[in-house]
């Protein structure tokens, strides 16, 4: 959709305190009204444009454990290193703080997906006897995500790093694996 090409395009040209709806119109060809009729404010144009692809992420079964959260992870890094998505997120985290609605809405369209494809992963691993137990996985997916959007911001690893960051944040700290250890 052209809003919200046109939206990325202008976060990580201007920002997300500078970037205005009237230049989101103007950029994707169309009126402001449309915009307004579309998306209730700005975060929710600015949340549907960051998280946009969220639900697509491909969920890898490679048969283990580790090489199907690299392939998660993966997507993950790709997502916050876009300059879209390093400009507009600590915002729209503002917005998420003091608009509850735009959070629970976030939550259910853009999270839950993700978190349940992800809980899929770890019921393989776990029926596969890699793993024992495993922390809710909207706990294991949201601190992962968390830790490397921050890590991500401060510019403090490439992306190769970040994965591998990732994989270890999760397979070393939120899993219990079958064999005691990581293997």
């Amino acid at each position: 959709m052209a809003v919200l090409g046109a939206t990325r395009a202008l976060l990580a040209e201007l920002g997300y305190e500078q970037m205005t709806l009237e230049a989101v119109a103007h950029r994707a060809g169309l009126y402001r009204r449309y915009l307004s009729r579309t998306w209730g404010s700005k975060a929710e144009l600015v949340r549907d444009a960051l998280f946009e692809d969220v639900v697509a992420f491909d969920i890898p079964d490679e048969g283990n454990l580790l090489d199907d959260l690299r392939g998660i992870v993966r997507q993950h890094v790709e997502l916050i290193l876009r300059p879209e998505f390093l400009r507009g997120l600590p915002a729209l985290q503002e917005a998420f703080r003091v608009d509850r609605a735009l959070w629970d809405t976030t939550m259910e369209r853009h999270v839950r997906p993700p978190v349940d494809a992800f809980a899929r992963v770890l019921e393989a691993a776990r029926r596969r006897g890699e793993i024992l137990d495993h922390l809710d996985p909207a706990v294991v997916l949201n601190s992962m995500t968390g830790a490397l959007q921050l890590l991500a911001r401060l510019d403090l690893m490439t992306a190769d790093e970040l994965v591998e960051h990732g994989v270890r944040l999760v397979a070393g700290a939120m899993v219990v694996w079958a064999e005691g250890e990581l293997r």
